[in-house]
């Protein structure tokens, strides 16, 4: 849902983009909505009916989602919508000559990442619903496919404009691409066919992809070299610096962990993709845009970087304790890691949370 609201707003910035008509969003956010929880409602009570229309939601959301960016470029290109206003301080966030080459591949990224998900979401529909349950390829198409390439892609797209003065050329993450995209086919194809070798293979590549562009970010952090794209003015810069230094270890320990031999979907590494990489990405990434997109004030810089990393710890202690899940060890090493997650998150609700009081209370007197 994350990724659905940013993609959105970030095409209504970059590419002056209005969703046409207005419901359209929120039919496909209802949808999407309406998936998951017939999902967790139907696998809690073990209601194949309630799994089974879930699935189809989901499957459908992906379409939605398509369907709704096609409509905002033909409606555009009509003259059905005004373009939105961009505000100056935003534009830094938008389409922008010095940028040009590292979002080409970002949106090459995020359009191949989008055409996976499309086709997971819709074998894993059509595997819940002769089957009881998604399959194994789908959930390996979704999560190497869809979720990996779109954070890398997104990532390549805001790096440079929320750390000020940072040089990142484009061929490492076309490299990626290149590396990335056949070997989640393999993986998907091998893990849902039983070709173990084929798999293996797809797992390896794909790892080795992972460390190299978890490389790649951390060099561009430790040069800090003068960038051709992007100086933005983030006040956050630090936080959002240490959010990406976090969040690509992550990174780069999944790769590392699928090379030497780990499925891509034993739980240490999934948690170190979702909970260590991509939700830390979330933390510094919404720290730094939310105070400039918003007009509001996250106050002190040193408790946005103690909160991620508290949850960085947490994620840590609770890969360690999945890894080794049969002993007593691991298993308080499991609960003291979720507890700490789960209170880095709730610490973040609440900060994230006042803000958005302050907003609330902002538009009520304006409407007033």
């Amino acid at each position: 849902m994350a990724i659905f609201g940013m993609t959105y707003a970030v095409l209504a910035i970059a590419a002056e983009l209005r969703l046409y008509p207005r419901a359209a969003g929120w039919v496909h956010l209802v949808i999407a909505e309406l998936g998951i929880v017939l999902l967790v409602a139907g696998s809690a009570m073990s209601n194949m009916l309630l799994t089974r229309v879930g699935a189809v939601a989901q499957a459908a959301s992906p379409v939605l989602f398509l369907a709704n960016i096609l409509l905002a470029v033909r409606a555009k290109r009509k003259g059905r919508v005004q373009p939105p206003v961009i505000p100056e301080h935003l534009r830094y966030l938008g389409r922008r000559a010095d940028c040009q080459r590292t979002d080409r591949v970002a949106r090459r990224g995020t359009d191949l990442s989008g055409l996976l998900l499309m086709i997971s979401a819709i074998w894993g529909c059509w595997g819940i619903w002769s089957d009881g349950d998604s399959s194994p390829g789908a959930n390996a198409l979704f999560y190497n496919g869809w979720l990996v390439g779109t954070v890398v892609s997104v990532s390549l797209h805001l790096y440079p404009r929320l750390l000020s003065g940072v040089r990142l050329s484009a061929w490492p993450i076309v490299l990626f691409q290149i590396i990335w995209l056949p070997a989640t086919v393999a993986l998907s194809v091998g893990t849902a066919f039983h070709i173990n070798m084929l798999a293996g293979v797809g797992r390896d590549v794909l790892g080795a992809g992972l460390v190299g562009v978890a490389v790649v970010f951390e060099a561009a952090l430790v040069r800090r070299s003068p960038g051709r794209c992007g100086t933005g003015s983030v006040e956050s810069s630090s936080v959002t610096r240490v959010a990406w230094i976090l969040g690509y270890v992550f990174a780069g320990v999944a790769g590392g962990w699928m090379i030497a031999g780990r499925e891509s979907d034993a739980l240490p590494v999934l948690h170190a993709l979702f909970l260590g990489w991509m939700t830390t990405l979330v933390y510094g990434t919404s720290y730094a845009v939310m105070p400039v997109l918003f007009g509001i004030k996250i106050r002190s810089t040193t408790l946005s970087i103690a909160q991620m990393s508290m949850s960085a710890i947490g994620t840590a202690l609770m890969m360690w304790g999945f890894a080794d899940l049969d002993t007593m060890v691991g298993r308080i090493l499991l609960a003291t890691g979720g507890g700490l997650a789960w209170f880095a998150f709730a610490w973040y609700l609440v900060r994230i949370g006042w803000s958005g009081i302050h907003i609330l209370r902002r538009m009520s007197t304006r409407a007033a």
